[in-house]
């Protein structure tokens, strides 16, 4: 199965693959849903969505699944870059059921440039992307440049969203994942959008950078989710 991606897989493994990424898919949609029904989510800075509805949201690589239990649907036109190896379909699958509209399938070493293309071509037309500039294989927590070239070529703003969590525990991956624990509070913190040019790409960087870490101090928000 080594180096099989969603387009390679042979005709023969394709039902056990397609049996494999439904039943995935709906376990981590089910996850998802557990940690939403026993977990407090709160939401600051959704106004900086409503004025901003063309966007990329920009968040650190440990934060990923969090962002898939806060939002539980999009409803407007989302693209979704994603690893393309056969064994990530059940997240395939999973952003499927949440109504992502399209995703491209590409990361660094499988046709990323090919998906970066796919993504600002659809940015130009309105929709709306997410990504994780640390990944997929980090370093952690150091942009790299497909973000700030995603928002550049396509005008599209960038909004940093960073999580705190009252209680958390972590995974032993390259990330070290956050899960929030049953019961806890889930602060999700939408910063102000910013705007890539060529006379500021390395300081939106740093803002990035700062914008996307767990805030230690944040305001009261609300628990009604932004529509997306």
């Amino acid at each position: 199965m080594k180096g099989y991606t969603v387009n390679n897989i042979p005709l023969w493994l394709r039902p056990f693959i397609f049996l494999y990424g439904w039943l995935g898919g709906i376990f981590f949609y089910l996850l998802n849903a557990f940690f939403r029904l026993f977990c407090r989510i709160e939401y600051i800075g959704k106004e900086h969505i409503v004025n901003t509805p063309n966007h990329i949201f920009s968040i650190w690589h440990e934060n990923v699944v969090l962002f898939f239990i806060v939002h539980r649907r999009f409803y407007k036109p989302n693209i979704f870059l994603s690893f393309p190896a056969w064994f990530m379909k059940p997240i395939h699958v999973m952003k499927k059921i949440i109504r992502v509209r399209e995703i491209a399938y590409g990361a660094s070493g499988h046709d990323g440039r090919a998906a970066l293309s796919k993504v600002v071509h659809r940015l130009k037309e309105g929709w709306s992307t997410f990504l994780t500039p640390d990944g997929p294989y980090g370093p952690l927590k150091v942009i790299k440049d497909g973000v700030l070239m995603m928002s550049l070529e396509s005008s599209t703003p960038i909004i940093p969203v960073a999580f705190h969590l009252s209680r958390d525990f972590r995974i032993p991956s390259w990330d070290r994942k956050r899960y929030p624990v049953p019961f806890c509070k889930i602060t999700v913190v939408y910063g102000a959008p910013v705007s890539v040019t060529e006379a500021d790409f390395d300081a939106v960087r740093d803002v990035l950078a700062t914008h996307m870490n767990d805030p230690q101090e944040v305001v009261a928000g609300t628990n009604i989710a932004p529509e997306l």
